[in-house]
């Protein structure tokens, strides 16, 4: 479900951080123009977006922002960069040198973040889905997602889904994987972008390959 997938994608998205990748924080390093997720899979930082939460035609280093994508039908295309980041890497700021308050240093941070939505609806999607498990919410991200490794075990609730209906409600499961292989195992993309009072937004993707244990 896109709220799910949304605090996942928030979760993780310091991995396509330069200064993540440069610090040995992030296992993208040097895997631009490498193939990390599904071909279903374009991911946009767009600063540009109307009415988007972190919009800003400049960054805190004065660098003028633009839409990117950052992964490209499942290629990393680009990491993304302040002024520093971009000296060392030997290449041009993305326009992603921000702040978070007037007194702190400049950090790498995405502006308007999110899964470029597809063209299926949500009852097409779980139609395609047929038989499976909508997740709608994840719980403890703080302390069951581990942003280097990709791992993560997290408490979720959602339906059980048949014949491409919602069957009944599920509750005290955990549905574990890893970010990476999750990027990878994206089936089919949604047109239901959302970005639920975050600038991290996605649409309701389908994905195989999860573990999920409980009642």
């Amino acid at each position: 479900y896109n709220e799910a997938m949304v605090s996942l994608l928030s979760a993780f998205c310091g991995v396509f951080s330069a200064d993540a990748t440069q610090k040995g924080l992030s296992l993208l390093k040097d895997k631009e123009n490498t193939i990390i997720a599904s071909e279903n899979v374009t991911i946009v930082d767009n600063p540009l977006l109307e009415n988007g939460l972190s919009s800003a035609p400049f960054d805190d280093e004065g660098v003028a922002t633009f839409r990117k994508e950052i992964v490209s039908k499942g290629k990393l295309t680009t990491l993304l960069h302040n002024l520093k980041t971009a000296h060392k890497a030997n290449t041009k700021s993305t326009g992603n040198g921000f702040k978070s308050s007037y007194a702190s240093s400049v950090s790498v941070s995405p502006s308007n973040f999110y899964i470029e939505k597809g063209d299926k609806s949500f009852d097409e999607v779980l139609n395609t889905l047929g038989e499976g498990l909508l997740i709608t919410e994840f719980a403890g991200l703080h302390s069951g997602a581990n942003a280097i490794s990709g791992d993560f075990s997290l408490a979720s609730k959602g339906f059980y889904i048949k014949d491409g209906k919602k069957a009944y409600p599920v509750d005290q499961i955990t549905v574990a994987g890893n970010f990476f292989k999750l990027l990878k195992d994206i089936e089919e993309v949604g047109d239901d972008l959302k970005f639920p009072l975050s600038s991290v937004g996605s649409p309701t993707v389908i994905a195989s390959g999860l573990s999920v244990a409980g009642k």
